[in-house]
């Protein structure tokens, strides 16, 4: 088994002639790295990640019940022995409360730490097998609430790729739940009971994304006063969402990628590699196909986060699972304000099913909750249902230049003045928010307002 794979051991002791010795009996068998004094100890053991420490209770800085101390509350699962040639009753009692495993006293013969180090290993095997055995054992029971052909085909997608090791890609608007799907997938895969972490990259500059995904070592840079594990060690073995990918910057791209490739990285700053051990999903609502093409996004990482894509579909085109998605959040809703779930109307049913939203689910959360705050009945009425104006003035606007019984033909330009004027006025005048409205920039928006006669 090559270095790289061995449990690996931190030796703290301040007699070189003892850490030679125990560096020669069990360097076939660990990974091992030593320190002399307990302020090294520390700075090692935050960059070796050690499985088990040998610490000796008399260091020539710290007492070996310190670093005990700190050592638990940093890595609780990492096993400790104690070490000491003048050991008390009180001090072992300490360490065993501290969370030591056992304490040696020296000198202490070679059979003696092998038993310990065994009987510590066998203890290591039995948690990772649980954890192992707990992964395996994922409920496969959560489906995205719907009955559209879209729904009723994503969650057939769902099912089959679960419980694959694969990177997916999310496509989608803002809105449409594209995290609500990560962690569905996440909950029916292998790795259901280890961490799913999430992360936001838009507006994160490159430093912070770094700090963020990779970790740092402690005075990688200005104000990096401890060592930090990133998202990649806190995901292990579990899931990494990362949404609005297509925000990232490309050097960021590069070493996102270098993991994903190599399953190992380096902490901002460090100098050994560490094992990246998760599964991938990234979501956006960019088209970035079109940002690999315009150079902003890596040819080559979008064609290894494309080896599962998926589309979430917008609200607008599955109105028909709207009251099915108003039944699954209006409990959850209604308990965390502290009150009965009311019953929805026909009318206000109907009315929500008619709307576009713009804001996709999101903003059918937001009017229901609001509903729910301004509610004195048990019912949501049609009235009590709060939507944006512009959407609907603006679809308004759109009926109205359709073709009907007296319409007559006019130029293109004319319609599209009409509506541009009526986006504007849906807006209370705010050109910039008609402009996000109709998906153009402002600056198109004013040319073509100067146009109007």
């Amino acid at each position: 088994m090559s270095a790289e794979f061995r449990d690996r051991i931190l030796i703290i002791d301040d007699e070189p002639g003892i850490v030679a010795g125990l560096e020669a009996l069990l360097g076939d068998e660990w990974e091992i790295r030593t320190a002399g004094t307990g302020r090294d100890g520390m700075r090692v053991f935050a960059e070796f990640s050690p499985d088990v420490v040998l610490l000796d209770i008399q260091l020539p800085d710290i007492l070996g019940i310190e670093l005990l101390h700190q050592f638990k509350m940093y890595a609780e699962n990492t096993a400790v022995i104690m070490m000491s040639a003048h050991g008390t009753f009180e001090r072992v009692v300490e360490s065993m409360r501290l969370g030591a495993e056992t304490f040696l006293q020296k000198p202490f013969e070679y059979e003696t730490l092998q038993l310990t180090l065994q009987q510590v290993r066998r203890m290591l095997t039995t948690q990772r097998e649980l954890m192992a055995l707990r992964r395996t054992e994922p409920k496969d029971v959560e489906r995205l609430p719907g009955i559209s052909p879209a729904i009723t085909q994503l969650n057939q997608i769902i099912a089959q790729i679960s419980r694959a090791p694969s990177p997916v890609l999310i496509e989608g608007e803002s809105g449409t739940g594209k995290g609500v799907l990560a962690r569905m997938i996440h909950n029916r895969s292998p790795r259901a009971r280890a961490p799913f972490v999430d992360l936001n990259c838009a507006g994160l500059s490159k430093e912070l994304l770094e700090s963020e995904l990779f970790g740092h070592e402690r005075g990688a840079f200005t104000n990096a006063m401890q060592t930090k594990q990133g998202l990649f060690e806190i995901a292990a073995d579990g899931t990494l969402f990362l949404d609005e990918i297509g925000e990232m910057e490309l050097t960021v791209q590069a070493r996102l990628l270098k993991a994903l490739e190599e399953k190992r990285f380096r902490r901002v700053g460090g100098i050994r590699d560490l094992r990246a051990d998760f599964r991938l999903i990234a979501a956006t609502n960019r088209d970035l196909l079109q940002e690999v093409n315009a150079g902003r996004f890596r040819g080559d990482l979008y064609y290894r986060l494309n080896v599962v894509r998926i589309r979430m579909p917008p609200l607008r085109e599955r109105l028909e699972d709207v009251p099915i998605l108003v039944q699954a959040m209006l409990p959850a809703l209604a308990k965390d304000i502290g009150r009965p779930a009311p019953k929805l109307s026909p009318r206000a049913t109907k009315k929500l099913s008619a709307y576009a939203w713009p804001g996709n689910v999101r903003e059918l959360r937001n009017v229901l909750e609001r509903a729910l705050l301004t509610l004195d009945g048990n019912e949501i009425r049609s009235e009590d249902l709060m939507l944006e104006s512009a959407a609907s003035s603006v679809a308004s606007a759109s009926a109205a230049l359709m073709p009907s019984e007296e319409w007559e033909v006019r130029p293109l330009d004319d319609l599209i003045a009409d509506y541009i004027e009526a986006a504007v006025k849906a807006m209370d005048g705010n050109v910039r928010k008609a402009a996000r409205q109709l998906q153009i920039s402002p600056s198109t928006l004013y040319a073509r307002l100067k146009k109007k006669p």
